[in-house]
C-alpha cells in the first residue's frame, strides 16, 4: 500500500474539519506559484542543449569536410605517361604536391639484378644435417662479378653467425638464413618425382649486397654443405652475381642499388623492368580531365557541407522539426563566411586576381555549387595557369634569381608586395610598410620579425627594386578557413563554452526553483494544517456546549 492518503480519505477525513481538501489546494497555489517560471527556463535550457548538440555536428561536419577538401585537392593536375612502351620502364606519382610538367629520357637501361646461389643435392626438404656447424653470413662484393670466388670476397658490414644443430632439417636451416636481413633462403623442389632438393640463397639487388656464407664444417662428409664456393669438390655453385642497375638520364650515367628510382624527378617514382637500349620518355602533362574531376569533386564536397548547415539551420514553420541550430548566430555567421572566402579573390599569383568562378565554380539561385563547363573550358583554353591557384602555394619575385620562400602559416598576407632597395623596405599595398633586414655574405637573406616564416634570398645585398607575389591556393584558404573554425581559440569553441556555461547556469537556476518548489509545498501545508486544526478545535467547543444545554433542558 502506498504510504501517501489519497485526495479522496483526506476530503472524508476533513469533512468532519473545514472541508477543504488541503493537499489538492496547496498543490495549486505551488504549482500556480512555480510552474511558469519552471517552464521558461526549461525551454531555454533545452533550446540551449540542442545549440550544444548541434555544434558537435557542425564541429564533425567540418572536420570530415577538412579532410575530404585536403584529399582532392591533393590530387595532380598533370598526366603521367612513358613512351614508346611501358614493359620497360614504368613510372607512379608519390607526391601530387611536388610534380611539375616535364619531360625525361632514360636509355642504356641495364636492370639491378640480386646475388643467387644453389646448394644443390638433398634428397627431401627434411632432410636432416648429421653434423653440428655454425654459418658465418657476410654482405659486400665480389672482385669478379662474372666469375666470383669465395676468395675474392670484399666483406662491407657486420657477420651475422647462426648455429646448427644435428638432426636440423633443411627447412629448418632456411628459415635459419631467410630471418637475416638482406637474405633470402628458400628450400626448391628441383624433380618432378620429389627426391631432389636445393637450397637458393638469394639477396637483395645492388653489387654491395652480395651474400658470403662459410661453412664451420670443413672435414666431414658433409664438409662445406653450405659454403658458397663452388668448382672444384663444391657442388654448390654461383646462378647469378649481384649487379647495380645501369642506364642514361637525359645523358647522364646514373646506377643504383635497386630498380626502383626515387630521387631523380620530384614526386615520382620511377622502375625500371628490363634492359633496353632504346629511349624511354617519361611525361608529365597538364591535363584537363584531371582539373575538371578534382573540381567537381571540390563541389560535391561543399555542397556537402552546405547541406549539413542548411540542415542544422532549418525552420520548420509549421511543426517541431527545427533544426539543432535554427535562427543560430553562429551558424548565419558560419554560412556568410563561406560565402565571402568564395567570392573573395585569389591573390598573389600575378597582377590579375584570380576568382573561384574562374574554375567552373558557379553558385545557383539555391545557393548551391553547381559546374560551369563553359568558363572552366574558356580558363583552360586562354590561361590554364590560373588551375595551378586551386592548389599550389607559390612565392616568387620579379626577378627569376631571386628565391622566396613563404610557410603556408607564415603572417605574411597574399598577394603582391613592392620592395624598395633604397630603404630595404617592403610594402604590401594598404597592410602598411615593414623594414626587411638581411644576413649571410652571398646568398643574402632578407626577413623581417613581423613575418616569421618569410624570407627571399638574393646574391646582391643591393637586389634593386622587386615585386614579390604570395599566392595561397583554394585548398589553402580552405585548410585555414575549416582550422581557424576549429581551433581551440577559435569561434567554434567560444561559442560552445558560452553555451555550456549557460545550460550550466540553467541546470542551477531549475535546481533553485526545485528547492523553491518543495520550500512552499511545506509551507502551505503548514499553514493549512494549523488552519484545521483550530476549525477543528472550534467545531468541538460548539458541540460541547450544545450538548450541555440540552442536558440541561432535559433535567
Amino acid at each position: 500500500m502506498s504510504d501517501t492518503i489519497s485526495n479522496d480519505y483526506v476530503s472524508m477525513i476533513n469533512k468532519t474539519g473545514s472541508g477543504y481538501n488541503i493537499p489538492v489546494i496547496v498543490d495549486a497555489i505551488v504549482d500556480a506559484e512555480i510552474s511558469a517560471v519552471k517552464e521558461i527556463v526549461t525551454a531555454k535550457k533545452d533550446k540551449v542543449d540542442a545549440a550544444i548538440s548541434g555544434m558537435a555536428v557542425l564541429k564533425s561536419s567540418m572536420q570530415v569536410s577538412q579532410a575530404n577538401v585536403t584529399t582532392i585537392m591533393g590530387q595532380s593536375h598533370l598526366s603521367l605517361g612513358v613512351t614508346p612502351n611501358s614493359d620497360y620502364v614504368s613510372a607512379s606519382i608519390s607526391d601530387h604536391s611536388a610534380l611539375t610538367e616535364s619531360s625525361n629520357i632514360l636509355s642504356d637501361v641495364t636492370i639491378a639484378k640480386p646475388f643467387i646461389f644453389e646448394m644443390p643435392g638433398f634428397s627431401s626438404a627434411t632432410y636432416a644435417v648429421q653434423n653440428a656447424r655454425s654459418l658465418s653470413v657476410k654482405f659486400g662484393e665480389y672482385s669478379s662479378p662474372s666469375n666470383p670466388t669465395f676468395d675474392g670476397f670484399t666483406q662491407n658490414g657486420n657477420t651475422t653467425t647462426i648455429s646448427v644443430s644435428v638432426g636440423d632439417t633443411l627447412t629448418e636451416i632456411a628459415a635459419q638464413l631467410d630471418a637475416i636481413v638482406g637474405v633470402s633462403a628458400k628450400v626448391v623442389q628441383k624433380s618432378a618425382s620429389g627426391s631432389a632438393f636445393s637450397l637458393l640463397i638469394t639477396s637483395e639487388t645492388g653489387a654491395q649486397n652480395s651474400i658470403s656464407i662459410d661453412d664451420s664444417d670443413g672435414s666431414s662428409s658433409e664438409a662445406n654443405m653450405f659454403k658458397t664456393a663452388s668448382g672444384g669438390s663444391y657442388p654448390n655453385s654461383f646462378i647469378q652475381s649481384a649487379t647495380d642497375a645501369a642506364f642514361k638520364f637525359n645523358g647522364v650515367d646514373i646506377s643504383r642499388e635497386t630498380n626502383t628510382v626515387t630521387d631523380l624527378v620530384a614526386g615520382l617514382h620511377i622502375k625500371l623492368l628490363s634492359n633496353v637500349s632504346g629511349d624511354q620518355i617519361i611525361q608529365t602533362s597538364i591535363s584537363q580531365s584531371n582539373i575538371q574531376q578534382n573540381v567537381e569533386s571540390l563541389i560535391g564536397e561543399l555542397n556537402a557541407y552546405k547541406a549539413d548547415l542548411n540542415a542544422l539551420g532549418f525552420v520548420d514553420e509549421v511543426g517541431d522539426e527545427s533544426g539543432q541550430l535554427a535562427n543560430n548566430a553562429y551558424l548565419r555567421s558560419t554560412k556568410q563566411k563561406l560565402m565571402n572566402l568564395m567570392t573573395a579573390p585569389i591573390t598573389g599569383f600575378g597582377e590579375a586576381d584570380i576568382h573561384f568562378v574562374e574554375f567552373g565554380i558557379k553558385t545557383a539561385v539555391d545557393g548551391s555549387y553547381v559546374f560551369d563547363q563553359t568558363t572552366f573550358d574558356r580558363t583552360f583554353l586562354n590561361a590554364p595557369e590560373k588551375f595551378d591557384a586551386l592548389t599550389q602555394d607559390k612565392a616568387y619575385a620579379s626577378d627569376p634569381n631571386v628565391f622566396v620562400y613563404a610557410a603556408t602559416d607564415s603572417d605574411v598576407p597574399s598577394g603582391k608586395h613592392t620592395f624598395t632597395d633604397s630603404d630595404d623596405k617592403l610594402n604590401a599595398g594598404t597592410t602598411g610598410e615593414k623594414s626587411m633586414s638581411f644576413t649571410g655574405s652571398g646568398p643574402f637573406a632578407f626577413s623581417t620579425p613581423d613575418y616569421p616564416g618569410f624570407v627571399f634570398e638574393t646574391t646582391s645585398s643591393t637586389p634593386g627594386d622587386l615585386s614579390i607575389y604570395v599566392g595561397r591556393s583554394a585548398k589553402t584558404k580552405l585548410f585555414d578557413f575549416f582550422s581557424d573554425a576549429l581551433a581551440s581559440t577559435g569561434n567554434h569553441e567560444t561559442t560552445v563554452t558560452g553555451y555550456e556555461d549557460r545550460s550550466s547556469n540553467l541546470e542551477s537556476k531549475l535546481t533553485k526553483i526545485d528547492q523553491r518548489e518543495a520550500l512552499l509545498q511545506a509551507m502551505y501545508t503548514k499553514r493549512f494544517s494549523e488552519m484545521e486544526k483550530a476549525v477543528n478545535a472550534s467545531t468541538s467547543s460548539e458541540e460541547y456546549i450544545t450538548q450541555l444545554v440540552d442536558g440541561w433542558n432535559k433535567s
